[in-house]
């Protein structure tokens, strides 16, 4: 009878040791975005929330906030850095503040236009991103969305040539800016809650923001009367970096951060499908009566490409981390057969 008991007791134990291991590995995080609520890219990162849910069996969850909700989008940095969350899906090119080198997350004058063409780029520039973030304190764990085509601009003004850039105000970010500032322009950095208002009372008069669709979501269709397709301040790139607090990261099992890459794998799955959502929206923007849609001449497209080579050839012959950046993208261009276009980035076979 006491073996019996004594028995009973030890897997009791072992049970409650089990339960209280298992009950130690649970894990919560808080992940933010620069999306707005309801948009196509919110969508993806709720789904790589889930997903982690469910591959962990419950044990490892993520809180996913959309842009501005625990912060305004551009103290994203420094908050994941310290601590204050676990992990961000936020622009890259929001932090040339924090560091110049982050103005190379988009290329302006970049002929790369197909999801396929950006995601070969981003995957050759994911070591230097790797680097970039780890110099401070982050991890970079590779892109969870590259854009699926060239970005929008949005304006209340008709902008049909290159020459009508001049004296404009222009909402963009990174080394967009300086892109435009080449062309004539004044640049503002507004995040994506503030663009409608901006546009709504003229207080700029052009935006570069994401894709037909999402922008459509957003309503900007209500505000802008005028699209130019393509805009040039950048090809298709690295849009929705999934980066993490290194402490956090280096405290989860193998096992859970296994998940994690699994899950941002289903999301690039997920962000290439966006696609066909954008070629059906472009079609609704188009047959919007208040909108129209304007392209650049030939020749005003080949101006405004050599522009933004030179931009960016400038900035990144300033320092050898630039100078790297420069020799993969050009090469991938040659790769790509963009061979002029990486001749004017300098690229030399």
């Amino acid at each position: 009878m006491k073996r019996t008991i004594a028995v009973i007791l030890s897997v009791f134990f072992v049970m409650m040791g089990s339960q209280a291991a298992f009950a130690a590995k649970k894990v919560n995080w808080r992940l933010v975005t620069h999306s707005m609520p309801g948009t196509e890219q919110q969508r993806i990162a709720e789904n790589f929330a889930e997903t982690v849910e469910t591959l962990s069996q419950g044990s490892f969850k993520i809180k996913v906030f959309p842009a501005g909700v625990l912060f305004p989008v551009f103290e994203t940095f420094d908050s994941l850095r310290n601590g204050m969350v676990n992990a961000g899906m936020v622009y890259s090119a929001y932090w040339p503040g924090k560091d110049p080198l982050f103005s190379f997350t988009t290329q302006p004058g970049s002929p790369l236009s197909t999801y396929a063409e950006g995601a070969y780029l981003v995957e050759k520039l994911d070591p230097w991103f790797t680097k970039l973030y780890a110099k401070h304190g982050m991890t970079y764990l590779g892109h969870a969305m590259v854009s699926p085509l060239y970005e929008q601009l949005m304006s209340v003004v008709p902008i049909d040539s290159v020459d009508k850039i001049k004296g404009l105000r222009i909402r963009t970010s990174g080394i967009g800016g300086q892109y435009y500032k080449a062309l004539g322009a004044t640049t503002v950095s507004l995040s994506a809650p503030d663009i409608y208002t901006a546009l709504q009372t003229s207080s700029i008069e052009a935006a570069e923001w994401t894709f037909w669709d999402e922008n459509m979501r957003m309503g900007f269709h209500e505000v802008a009367s005028y699209v130019l397709d393509p805009a040039l301040q950048n090809g298709t790139c690295e849009y929705f970096p999934l980066v993490v607090n290194t402490a956090s990261w280096e405290k989860l099992s193998q096992e859970n951060k296994e998940i994690v890459l699994a899950a941002r794998d289903r999301m690039r799955y997920l962000s290439a499908m966006v696609y066909n959502k954008e070629i059906i929206a472009r079609e609704k923007w188009k047959s919007l009566p208040n909108v129209t849609v304007v392209k650049w001449s030939d020749e005003d497209q080949a101006k405004a490409r050599a522009v933004g080579h030179k931009v960016v050839r400038e900035a990144a012959e300033k320092s050898p981390e630039g100078q790297e950046f420069l020799k993969i993208y050009s090469s991938a261009l040659w790769e790509l057969g963009y061979k002029e276009d990486a001749k004017e980035l300098g690229y030399t076979e």
